[in-house]
């Protein structure tokens, strides 16, 4: 008697689960939706760490804008030919029989 009771539960929890089709949508639309937020959490992380935020101060008397922070400019020198920068090597030939050229 004690087995059937138990079957019987499993049955009616198994079909409560798997026969309430609105259940199993909630449920489902539920873990997408903590998995976008998951997603646009990470995202907006990695954005924040691409920018630095610093504060100007206003200087009123010399009437400019100053950082008191460090920071680095990058200067952007376009399209460099490095092949042209480098020196050229001379050679120097002589008219010993080792050195002379075949041109003569």
């Amino acid at each position: 008697m004690k087995l059937k009771s138990i079957l019987l539960f499993l049955l009616a929890i198994s079909l409560f689960l798997f026969g309430n089709r609105e259940f199993w949508e909630k449920y489902i639309k539920s873990k997408e939706d903590e998995k976008e937020a998951k997603l646009l959490l990470m995202a907006n992380k990695d954005v924040e760490k691409r920018f630095e935020i610093q504060e100007l101060k206003y200087d009123s008397v010399s009437k400019k804008w100053s950082n008191p922070n460090f920071y680095f400019q990058v200067i952007n020198v376009g399209k460099i030919n490095f092949k042209a920068l480098k020196k050229n090597k001379t050679t120097i030939e002589t008219d010993t029989d080792e050195n002379a050229s075949d041109s003569q």
